[in-house]
C-alpha cells in the first residue's frame, strides 16, 4: 500500500476593510484571491513582499503592524482601514480574516 499524499496549492488572499473604531465592525471591503502558488512557502514570501509594499506609501504615525497587514487610522481616530494578507490553501474557501 502506497502513502497517502495530500497535496495543496496555496492562495494569497487580501482583504481591505474599513471600519467604526467603537464597533469592529467592517462597514466596506471586498476579500480577493490575488494569486495561487504551488506551495506554502512561495505563498508566504509573497505575502511578507506584499504587506512590505502595502505599508510604504502609508507608514506614519497613524499607521500600526498586524500580524497579517496594516492598520492605518483615519485623522480623527473614529474609523480605520485594515490592509491584510493571508496564505489559505486553495478550495477550503475564502481566508478567515475576521
Amino acid at each position: 500500500m502506497s502513502p497517502l499524499v495530500v497535496m495543496f496549492a496555496w492562495a494569497l488572499w487580501h482583504d481591505l476593510s474599513v471600519y467604526r473604531a467603537a464597533e469592529f465592525l467592517p462597514l466596506a471591503g471586498p476579500t480577493y484571491q490575488v494569486t495561487s502558488y504551488d506551495t506554502k512557502a512561495e505563498c508566504e514570501a509573497e505575502q511578507v513582499a506584499a504587506m512590505a509594499k502595502e505599508e510604504l506609501p502609508r507608514a506614519g504615525p497613524r499607521t500600526e503592524r498586524l500580524l497579517d497587514g496594516i492598520k492605518v487610522w483615519d485623522p480623527d481616530r473614529r474609523h480605520y482601514t485594515t490592509f491584510r494578507y493571508l496564505c489559505w490553501p486553495v478550495g477550503a474557501g475564502p481566508a478567515p480574516f475576521r
